[in-house]
Protein backbone atom coordinates (compact mmCIF):
# COMPACT_ATOMS: atom_id res chain seq x y z
CA UNK A 1 0.00 0.00 0.00
CA UNK A 2 2.90 2.58 1.13
CA UNK A 3 4.54 2.09 -2.87
CA UNK A 4 0.84 2.43 -4.18
CA UNK A 5 0.60 5.66 -2.37
CA UNK A 6 3.98 6.78 -3.07
CA UNK A 7 3.55 6.45 -7.11
CA UNK A 8 0.12 8.32 -6.97
CA UNK A 9 1.24 10.88 -4.73
CA UNK A 10 4.99 11.70 -6.72
CA UNK A 11 2.84 11.72 -9.94
CA UNK A 12 -0.07 14.06 -8.32
CA UNK A 13 2.94 16.17 -7.52
CA UNK A 14 4.66 15.56 -10.99
CA UNK A 15 1.63 16.56 -12.93
CA UNK A 16 0.94 19.55 -10.70
CA UNK A 17 5.03 20.45 -11.27
CA UNK A 18 4.58 20.21 -14.73
CA UNK A 19 1.32 22.08 -15.15
CA UNK A 20 2.97 24.83 -14.13
CA UNK A 21 5.67 24.82 -16.33
CA UNK A 22 3.72 24.30 -19.52
CA UNK A 23 1.61 27.39 -18.09
CA UNK A 24 4.28 29.29 -17.54
CA UNK A 25 4.67 28.47 -21.28
CA UNK A 26 1.84 29.71 -22.21
CA UNK A 27 0.85 25.81 -23.32
CA UNK A 28 -2.52 26.54 -21.62
CA UNK A 29 -4.14 23.28 -22.93
CA UNK A 30 -1.27 20.58 -21.75
CA UNK A 31 -1.52 23.20 -18.62
CA UNK A 32 -5.07 21.87 -17.88
CA UNK A 33 -4.63 18.10 -19.14
CA UNK A 34 -2.10 18.04 -15.99
CA UNK A 35 -3.90 19.79 -13.92
CA UNK A 36 -6.79 17.54 -14.11
CA UNK A 37 -4.95 14.31 -14.07
CA UNK A 38 -3.12 15.72 -10.80
CA UNK A 39 -6.88 16.68 -9.14
CA UNK A 40 -7.96 13.12 -10.02
CA UNK A 41 -4.64 11.17 -8.70
CA UNK A 42 -5.07 13.43 -5.33
CA UNK A 43 -8.40 11.99 -5.05
CA UNK A 44 -7.19 8.89 -4.62
CA UNK A 45 -4.25 9.73 -2.25
CA UNK A 46 -6.46 11.16 -0.17
CA UNK A 47 -9.00 8.37 -0.10
CA UNK A 48 -5.84 6.10 0.49
CA UNK A 49 -5.03 8.49 3.69
CA UNK A 50 -8.37 8.72 5.18
CA UNK A 51 -9.13 5.12 4.67
CA UNK A 52 -5.63 3.61 6.06
CA UNK A 53 -5.32 2.37 9.93
CA UNK A 54 -4.92 4.85 12.25
CA UNK A 55 -1.06 2.92 13.00
CA UNK A 56 -0.29 3.77 9.62
CA UNK A 57 -1.12 7.62 8.92
CA UNK A 58 2.84 8.62 10.18
CA UNK A 59 4.06 6.53 7.37
CA UNK A 60 1.66 7.20 4.79
CA UNK A 61 2.22 10.98 5.57
CA UNK A 62 6.09 10.45 5.64
CA UNK A 63 5.48 8.75 2.11
CA UNK A 64 3.95 11.83 1.07
CA UNK A 65 6.38 13.99 2.43
CA UNK A 66 8.87 11.92 -0.01
CA UNK A 67 6.76 12.02 -3.17
CA UNK A 68 6.41 15.52 -3.14
CA UNK A 69 9.75 16.42 -2.77
CA UNK A 70 10.70 13.94 -5.86
CA UNK A 71 7.94 15.01 -7.72
CA UNK A 72 8.38 18.50 -7.25
CA UNK A 73 12.23 18.13 -7.91
CA UNK A 74 12.91 15.55 -10.68
CA UNK A 75 10.55 16.95 -13.26
CA UNK A 76 12.20 20.13 -14.25
CA UNK A 77 15.62 18.54 -14.40
CA UNK A 78 14.15 15.82 -16.63
CA UNK A 79 12.93 18.93 -18.67
CA UNK A 80 16.11 20.86 -18.47
CA UNK A 81 17.81 17.77 -19.72
CA UNK A 82 15.55 16.97 -22.88
CA UNK A 83 15.45 20.53 -23.92
CA UNK A 84 17.54 21.47 -27.32
CA UNK A 85 19.81 24.01 -27.58
CA UNK A 86 17.98 27.57 -28.30
CA UNK A 87 19.51 30.69 -30.18
CA UNK A 88 20.89 33.37 -27.68
CA UNK A 89 21.33 36.85 -28.55
CA UNK A 90 24.02 38.23 -26.52
CA UNK A 91 24.36 42.35 -26.89
CA UNK A 92 27.62 43.34 -25.08
CA UNK A 93 29.08 46.94 -24.88
CA UNK A 94 32.77 47.38 -24.52
CA UNK A 95 34.39 49.27 -22.40
CA UNK A 96 36.69 50.78 -24.81
CA UNK A 97 36.83 50.40 -28.89
CA UNK A 98 39.85 48.21 -28.65
CA UNK A 99 38.52 45.61 -26.20
CA UNK A 100 35.18 45.18 -28.07
CA UNK A 101 37.59 44.30 -31.30
CA UNK A 102 39.54 41.40 -29.06
CA UNK A 103 36.08 40.13 -28.27
CA UNK A 104 34.75 40.32 -31.42
CA UNK A 105 37.77 38.57 -33.03
CA UNK A 106 38.12 35.94 -30.29
CA UNK A 107 34.15 34.94 -30.69
CA UNK A 108 34.65 34.42 -34.51
CA UNK A 109 37.86 32.24 -33.77
CA UNK A 110 35.87 30.18 -31.87
CA UNK A 111 33.41 30.35 -35.07
CA UNK A 112 30.65 31.95 -32.96
CA UNK A 113 28.50 34.42 -35.20
CA UNK A 114 28.84 37.83 -34.02
CA UNK A 115 27.49 41.56 -35.35
CA UNK A 116 29.50 44.74 -34.22
CA UNK A 117 28.27 48.12 -34.35
CA UNK A 118 30.59 51.00 -33.52
CA UNK A 119 28.39 53.43 -30.71
CA UNK A 120 29.65 55.96 -28.44
CA UNK A 121 29.53 55.56 -24.06
CA UNK A 122 28.45 58.44 -21.98
CA UNK A 123 31.24 59.97 -22.46
CA UNK A 124 31.07 60.06 -26.02
CA UNK A 125 34.13 57.77 -26.31
CA UNK A 126 33.90 55.77 -29.03
CA UNK A 127 33.24 51.98 -28.12
CA UNK A 128 31.94 48.68 -29.91
CA UNK A 129 28.45 47.03 -29.35
CA UNK A 130 28.61 43.39 -30.22
CA UNK A 131 25.36 40.87 -30.97
CA UNK A 132 26.85 37.49 -29.84
CA UNK A 133 24.78 34.61 -31.40
CA UNK A 134 25.43 31.35 -28.77
CA UNK A 135 23.25 28.57 -31.08
CA UNK A 136 24.50 25.70 -27.87
CA UNK A 137 25.25 25.71 -24.05
CA UNK A 138 28.96 25.72 -24.74
CA UNK A 139 29.01 28.96 -26.74
CA UNK A 140 27.05 30.66 -24.35
CA UNK A 141 29.65 29.78 -21.70
CA UNK A 142 32.51 30.71 -24.02
CA UNK A 143 30.98 34.28 -24.57
CA UNK A 144 30.45 34.42 -20.67
CA UNK A 145 33.98 33.42 -20.25
CA UNK A 146 34.89 36.57 -22.14
CA UNK A 147 32.98 39.23 -20.81
CA UNK A 148 35.32 41.20 -18.09
CA UNK A 149 34.01 43.34 -15.45
CA UNK A 150 33.89 46.53 -18.08
CA UNK A 151 32.07 45.02 -20.21
CA UNK A 152 27.58 45.48 -19.63
CA UNK A 153 25.97 42.90 -21.31
CA UNK A 154 22.21 40.88 -21.32
CA UNK A 155 20.35 38.60 -23.37
CA UNK A 156 17.91 40.11 -25.57
CA UNK A 157 16.20 37.03 -26.55
CA UNK A 158 16.22 33.15 -26.04
CA UNK A 159 14.69 31.63 -29.20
Amino acid sequence: MLITVFLMKFMDCALGTLKTVFLVKDKFFISSIFNSLSAALFIFVADAMANAPSDDKMMIAAVIFLANLTGGYLPPKLLDKMKTDRLFVYVITSPSFDDGTTLADDLRRHNIPVATTVTYDKKLNKVLTCKAYAQTRQESRIIIKHLDDGFKWHIVEAL
